[in-house]
């Protein structure tokens, strides 16, 4: 049976007679259900608009067969609002005639009690500081998007604007759609950076966020959001480093000082809490080699990381040939993994050296790992004895090579000369750390991806975490 609800797609079209258009215009103010109906076409014109009418990576017009949103719009106030009006659907905000209209501030939720994204963005309406609380479930249902405001924005071309109210409501796809119809800027970068982060695309966020700082060094967004890439990476130094900055700039709510701050605490307990881990680790299985307690097959098997670093010490701290003979086994397994022979060639080599010079030397040595506290001296002899391995291990543990250039060079001749990857990366990490510690943080930064991205070839052969 024909009821007036089965119209309501030919009114919206246009398509009924005059007799029966103004029989459904009186049917539309006594119906709810077409009333909602009539907010779903709405809705449904609205994202089809938008999703064909930009691109992700390149602004370009519109193709023919879209219809832009503010025309069709006003096409439908002409044919359905004044009479829906009179009807009684002035509750319906998209057909109230309006000249510039301020949008509302539930298009950003800034009536909301916490934010449930952790980036920030640039747009002022959108970057209110609340309390952070992650996104459970589609926040986009619970939170529509009015449409009237839309198309106000659209009209003033407030495209980044756009942008963050899909943005909070989790909507990716449409937010980076209107950002490329955006112009260039700073602001844009960020937003773009955000969107970058939400797909935990670290580096391209880290990219965009560095175009942003250098056209504004004190964006107080980038800054926070570059500290959220640099988190995701895993470099926790320079994330500190970018959170404390965002808490000393000048003139922003208390509220963004007060969490940049915290952020940066967090990362300065994290990476403490990750460097106490992994010596604890180190240090309890080269205990368990040393003294001949430790089951090598399954450490290779579930610590292959742990285990190598702690085979190194096994070799450094030994006092015998035959202590550093009874590791060729462990050697070789690693070796196995990493399909090379690198391991199995230090530790004969470690056990062709004069035990008599090399046995005081490595007794000393052991103090250093097991206490961390260097023997008086100790630095100046090994880096005049042949014990260059002890040598480069002492620097590692002091971090000498990150304030000497001479011993810098040591290290790195080293690690050259032994093929080693995990060797080689360090020296890398320590050349950044005496990159930071000559006011080159930039240099320092880029030197410490590429070592990351290096590291993350060998899959879970080398602890990349150790690498900041």
């Amino acid at each position: 049976m024909t009821t007036p609800c089965t119209n309501l797609n030919l009114f919206v079209d246009g398509e009924l007679s005059a007799p029966d258009a103004e029989v459904f215009r009186q049917h539309l103010g006594r119906c709810p259900e077409c009333e909602a109906g009539l907010r779903e076409l709405l809705q449904l014109e609205l994202l089809a608009s938008r999703a064909l009418g930009g691109s992700a990576s390149v602004a370009e017009p519109p193709p023919a067969k879209v219809t832009p949103l503010r025309p069709w719009m006003q096409r439908m106030s002409r044919t359905v609002v004044p009479v829906a009006l009179a009807a009684g659907l002035a509750a319906v905000g998209v057909f109230r005639l309006q000249t510039q209209p301020e949008a509302p501030t539930d298009v950003w939720l800034a009536g909301a009690d916490v934010r449930t994204l952790e980036a920030r963005l640039s747009h002022p309406m959108a970057d209110r500081f609340r309390p952070y609380e992650p996104m459970r479930g589609t926040s986009g249902a619970a939170n529509p998007l009015p449409l009237r405001p839309l198309a106000e924005l659209e009209e003033q071309q407030d495209f980044r604007g756009i942008a963050a109210a899909y943005a909070l409501r989790g909507d990716w796809q449409q937010a980076e759609s209107f950002l490329a119809r955006a112009p260039a800027s700073a602001d844009r970068d960020n937003d773009r950076a955000v969107v970058a982060l939400s797909g935990q695309r670290w580096e391209e966020a880290l990219n965009l966020l560095g175009g942003a700082l250098r056209q504004e060094p004190r964006h107080a967004q980038a800054l926070w959001n570059r500290g959220l890439a640099l988190r995701g990476l895993g470099l926790l130094k320079q994330a500190e480093t970018s959170f404390r900055d965002v808490a000393s700039l000048p003139g922003q709510a208390a509220g963004w000082t007060v969490a940049a701050e915290k952020r940066a605490d967090e990362m300065r307990a994290l990476r403490d809490a990750e460097a106490a881990r992994w010596k604890r680790q180190v240090r309890e299985t080269w205990t368990q080699l040393t003294e001949k307690t430790a089951d090598a097959a399954y450490l290779v098997r579930q610590h292959p990381a742990v285990t190598r670093a702690a085979l190194y010490e096994a070799v450094r701290t030994a006092t015998s040939v035959d202590a550093v003979a009874a590791l060729l086994p462990l050697a070789s397994a690693l070796d196995r993994l990493g399909e090379g022979t690198v391991l199995q060639d230090y530790v004969r080599d470690a056990a062709s050296r004069d035990f008599k010079v090399r046995a005081p030397l490595a007794e000393d040595y052991a103090q250093l790992v097991k206490e961390g506290a260097l023997v008086p001296g100790l630095l100046e002899r090994l880096r005049v004895s042949q014990e260059t391995d002890l040598y480069v291990g002492a620097l590692l543990h002091t971090g000498e090579a990150a304030r000497d250039a001479e011993s810098l060079k040591a290290l790195q001749r080293y690690a050259h000369g032994s093929r080693d990857p995990w060797l080689n990366l360090l020296a890398e990490r320590e050349r950044a750390r005496s990159e930071e510690a000559s006011g080159r943080a930039a240099n320092a930064e880029h030197l410490l991806l590429a070592t990351l991205r290096t590291c993350g070839a060998y899959n879970t052969l080398f602890p990349c975490a150790e690498i900041n």
